[in-house]
């Protein structure tokens, strides 16, 4: 087994996530029904928010041999999240999911003009797209100030 961990300061909480490789040890009928996981790698996150701790638990299988290392496992993991944040938003604040637009070239020009307006808003400093966008309904000139 092959195990690391990191500390880290997130949006005021303490967090630190242990990542555990161990080799794929399933019973013989799972593993006929999983035969190219090598890998089960477990992530303990202990989060320390306001004097409150929490614990959180979850379990990822790969195809990548346990030999690959905790941390090669770690670095991909949050980066998968970063990435699922990012569609967080496009979904939850632009609402991306719920577009009705599905002919030729125009989902992926909305997809670009929305991926433009987070990264507009981000550059000057907005972590809250929501409250970005807000400040920009019927504010041309705030707007263009941003451009």
């Amino acid at each position: 087994m092959d195990e690391y961990f990191k500390k880290e300061k997130n949006r005021g909480r303490l967090e630190k996530r242990t990542v555990k490789v161990y080799a794929n040890k399933l019973n013989a009928e799972n593993r006929e029904k999983w035969i190219s996981v090598q890998s089960i790698i477990e992530v303990k996150r202990e989060i320390l928010n306001k004097g409150k701790l929490s614990e959180e638990t979850a379990y990822f299988i790969s195809d990548l041999k346990p030999k690959t290392g905790a941390k090669y496992f770690y670095e991909g993991i949050r980066s998968h999240w970063r990435i699922e944040t990012f569609h967080y938003v496009k979904d939850k604040i632009f609402l991306e999911d719920d577009w009705k637009v599905r002919s030729k070239n125009a989902p992926a020009n909305y997809s670009l003009i929305r991926n433009l307006a987070i990264n507009i808003f981000r550059r000057h400093g907005y972590d809250c797209i929501q409250a970005a966008m807000e400040k920009c309904a019927n504010n041309v000139p705030f707007m263009m100030s941003l451009l």
